[in-house]
């Protein structure tokens, strides 16, 4: 499968790296994984899994990532006073 990454300064002012991958694992700041994707069989079927889905830790032991990520539910403040909230875009 491609991959394509888009550093920092965003599509448009960075030029995307592409890489040709059998298997992703994306991370946060702390190095715990969120994301894991796998290519696997004759038929190029892509196995997904996101932190939270009931199999992301399977997924993560076949992968060979020795960790169990747990999720919890966090409170959020809302945004401040007067603030817009951009929903999507608008159509006709």
């Amino acid at each position: 499968m491609i991959v394509e990454l888009i550093q920092r300064g965003g599509l448009g002012r960075s030029k995307p790296i592409v890489l040709d991958v059998t298997q992703i694992v994306v991370r946060q700041n702390n190095g715990t994984p969120i994301y894991v994707c796998a290519h696997y069989g004759p038929d190029d079927a892509c196995a997904h899994s996101v932190a939270g889905m009931e199999d992301f830790n399977r997924y993560l032991r076949v992968l060979g990532i020795d960790m169990t990520v747990v999720v919890s539910t966090i409170q959020i403040p809302g945004p401040p006073p007067g603030a817009k909230l951009l929903t999507g875009p608008k159509t006709s």
